[in-house]
């Protein structure tokens, strides 16, 4: 997915948007990716509270993050899974709508989703079962026969370098199962 709205004609064919949110004062969220409205109010790196051991090294190693991180979630009411949450929901709500514009109406209706979010190495099972809360939360598996996987960036990127491969002429043997991923990044 490479279809994303904004005003920076430089970003609008990347492969990855900002994990970005923005929210007005009544906790909705007003903007996300590409498109902070308040660029001085956005909250970033929000995925890092899922896990205990990157919130640790972010404070460690990003005082002036963190702080500015936990000032926002707290002047909005919200913790890092409700930030993920609404991230996901917006990006699933816009690959949806990518999604149904290239594929059949009939096809639409009975299509059975595997999704796959690619999450930091060294998230433990604590943060996985979080982003698997996240996902639900934001509808992802509402859909009939949806299914949904986590799988490590470092793994994710080994399979971005076969399916690259895969695509050579000099490569075509071999032969990789491959997913296109929906990456949650910071």
């Amino acid at each position: 997915m490479s279809d994303w709205e904004t005003e920076e004609a430089n970003n609008t064919d990347l492969e990855k948007v900002p994990s970005v949110v923005t929210y007005n004062s009544k906790g909705e969220v007003n903007s996300w990716g590409f498109t902070p409205e308040e660029r001085q109010h956005h909250i970033s790196w929000f995925k890092m509270g899922l896990c205990e051991e990157a919130r640790k090294m972010l404070a460690k190693e990003r005082p002036e993050r963190y702080k500015k991180l936990y000032d926002l979630l707290a002047t909005y009411k919200k913790d890092p899974l409700d930030v993920s949450a609404d991230y996901l929901r917006l990006l699933w709500a816009h690959s949806m709508e990518n999604i149904r514009e290239m594929v059949d109406p009939l096809l639409w209706e009975n299509i059975k989703m595997r999704i796959v979010l690619t999450v930091p190495a060294i998230w433990d099972h604590k943060a996985q079962a979080l982003t698997r809360k996240a996902a639900k939360m934001a509808g992802m598996l509402d859909r009939k026969g949806s299914t949904l996987e986590l799988i490590g960036e470092p793994e994710a990127a080994v399979l971005a370098v076969f399916k690259g491969m895969n695509t050579s002429r000099n490569h075509s043997s071999l032969k990789v199962s491959y997913t296109e991923l929906i990456s949650i990044t910071h």
